[in-house]
């Protein structure tokens, strides 16, 4: 197996024994990259220093079992390193085998409502999901092109995304809340699922009370408005992780199922 000369070694901390034995195994002058420990939860963390060590290999192993099989953390770094173009190959942690990685990345699909006048604030943030954390989010200034019924355009986009197991990303603001067409693309979401608090995603532009009727989840916002303590782009990496959490804890391999 010709492996790149660097590679990042994705595992659960769990595995550390699996991890060190991989390492050993690796061929002579194939240089692994190892993270630090990850300390909170995909919600709360910020992936810009995990991706730039990522970014900095060739490619990527990750063990394929153990913990690491059903790792938050391992899915993201591997379906990242997919997006990138990075060779990715899989490791059994009891052989040691390596081999080619079969397999797509997640489909990270989003649907934007926001208020006009937030549009530069949007657009910013878009700009960055979708050109530096490659999702596949839909923006009508972006999408929507002349001719089209624009109306049966949005509906039938939200339901396309929610479907494959996106989200509506609501980017909320005092304009934003008294927003009637947003009311109704958020009513029109709770049409399309079961429970629409799995499929609505609040980003918070500016410290503004969240409807009432989403208060009853105690689901927090992802607060994009920066302060003291974080920065814009953290803050929208903040809901790049909050995002991919959302739609990996629904498949066969996350433990929050």
């Amino acid at each position: 197996m010709n492996l790149p000369t660097k590679c990042f070694i994705s595992h659960a901390y769990a595995d550390a024994v699996a991890r060190d034995r991989l390492i050993a195994h690796l061929p002579a002058g194939v240089q692994a990259q190892v993270f630090p420990p990850i300390t909170v939860g995909p919600t709360q963390f910020v992936s810009n220093s995990l991706i730039k060590s990522l970014l900095g290999c060739d490619g990527l192993v990750y063990l394929n079992g153990g913990h690491s099989e059903s790792s938050f953390w391992v899915a993201f770094e591997r379906d990242y390193a997919l997006r990138t173009g990075k060779q990715v190959f899989s490791a059994d942690p009891k052989t040691l085998e390596i081999s080619p990685h079969s397999g797509c990345a997640l489909d990270l699909a989003a649907f934007a409502s926001y208020h006009r006048a937030d549009r530069t604030r949007v657009s910013e943030i878009a700009e960055f999901m979708k050109r530096e954390r490659y999702v596949d989010l839909w923006l009508d200034y972006q999408d929507l092109q002349a001719g089209m019924n624009w109306a049966e355009e949005i509906e039938v986009s939200l339901a396309d995304r929610l479907k494959r197991g996106g989200y509506q990303i609501v980017f909320w603001s005092r304009q934003a809340s008294m927003s009637e067409f947003i009311k109704s693309e958020i009513e029109r979401a709770a049409r399309e699922v079961s429970s629409f608090n799995d499929r609505v995603l609040f980003a918070l532009l500016e410290d503004a009370p969240l409807p009432p009727v989403w208060l009853q989840f105690k689901e927090p916002g992802v607060q994009l408005y920066a302060d003291a303590e974080r920065s814009l782009s953290q803050r929208m990496d903040d809901l790049v992780v909050r995002l991919y959490w959302l739609i990996y804890r629904k498949t066969k391999h996350s433990r929050f199922e």
